[in-house]
């Protein structure tokens, strides 16, 4: 009996935990991928088909003591998005995908080098809406702090 016991305790254990993935989040982080992607090929076609246009990034620093808030649309960010003197490549640490109907977020712990020097590090939190066409960034919100990073190293 214990051990009959214990099977069922086993399968259904197998069974839920085959089932804690979800395929939304999968497809969320599929296009957290795709963008930073996008930013290391500097791929505007890319970046363009995973984001709403006029959707914004929200960057937030403090320099000097002071605090820095600097907000841009996609579309904007287009124009300086592509500079052949810098190579951009941001690292995914790990990643926080939360999925409820047509509205998702993304809270992704990064650290990023620029031409392959280390720039900073920060969290990024993408918010993404399920179109017709598939999940879209609507916004991305990140913030910049190397001397934590530093702290940490």
């Amino acid at each position: 009996m214990k051990q009959l016991l214990l099977f069922i305790s086993f399968c259904l254990s197998a069974h839920l935990y085959g089932q804690s993935v979800n395929p939304e989040e999968k497809l969320v982080l599929q296009k957290v991928n795709q963008f930073f992607e996008a930013l290391e090929k500097q791929d505007t076609v890319l970046l363009k088909s995973i984001v709403i246009l006029d959707g914004q990034t929200t960057s937030i620093r403090t320099q000097n003591d002071s605090l820095l808030i600097r907000t841009a649309a996609f579309k904007d960010r287009m124009k300086s998005f592509v500079n052949p003197r810098s190579v951009i490549y941001e690292k995914m640490l790990s990643a926080e995908v939360k999925v409820h109907g047509r509205i998702a977020m993304a809270w992704v712990p990064y650290t990023l080098s620029i031409n392959q020097q280390f720039n900073h590090c920060g969290i990024d939190v993408f918010t993404f809406f399920k179109t017709n066409e598939g999940w879209k960034i609507v916004s991305l919100d990140y913030s910049v702090e190397p001397s934590v990073c530093l702290e940490k190293m």
